[in-house]
């Protein structure tokens, strides 16, 4: 009786976790927030436009269940196109929020894709800052946060 009482507790978390992927969320499915993003990359005129209808294909990728790497992709992408905007690496940091490991993933790969700049200089300090306090906070490593602190004040 355990056993079942187990396994149908199993079965509803998992449905739980599942629940952004099964559609019905923010705008529809996470599949239709992609097309219809993917679409407005398509039609966009510049790369600021292109950038920030990534980021909303990242977004959808971010609240859909086993979609993490998708969203850390897209969000890259739309640095790429836009070095220098801090808005991406926001909208990254909300995206991610609830996955540190994906925030991570991407604050590093962020911060060593593009040359560092006086164009891509606010970004990437706000990436630092964002990995100091991820480090700091969620991810527990002292060390780190306080070398990244450190990086953040030599930079101003």
């Amino acid at each position: 009786m355990a056993l079942v009482a187990v396994a149908v507790a199993f079965g509803l978390i998992v449905l739980w976790r599942a629940r952004p992927a099964m559609g019905g969320g923010r705008g529809g499915s996470f599949r239709q927030a992609v097309r219809s993003a993917q679409a407005r990359v398509e039609a966009a005129k510049d790369d600021p436009s292109k950038a920030l209808a990534l980021c909303d294909a990242a977004d959808a990728c971010a609240v859909a269940f086993g979609r993490t790497s998708a969203a850390v992709s897209y969000y890259l992408r739309a640095a790429r196109l836009d070095p220098g905007s801090n808005e991406i690496v926001e909208r990254a940091l909300a995206g991610l929020a609830r996955k540190p490991r994906a925030l991570e993933n991407y604050l590093w790969r962020r911060l060593g894709g593009d040359p560092w700049n006086d164009a891509t200089k606010p970004a990437h300090a706000a990436a630092l800052r964002a990995l100091a306090d991820l480090y700091d906070k969620r991810l527990k490593n002292h060390a780190r946060a306080k070398a990244l602190a450190h990086v953040v004040d030599a930079l101003k």
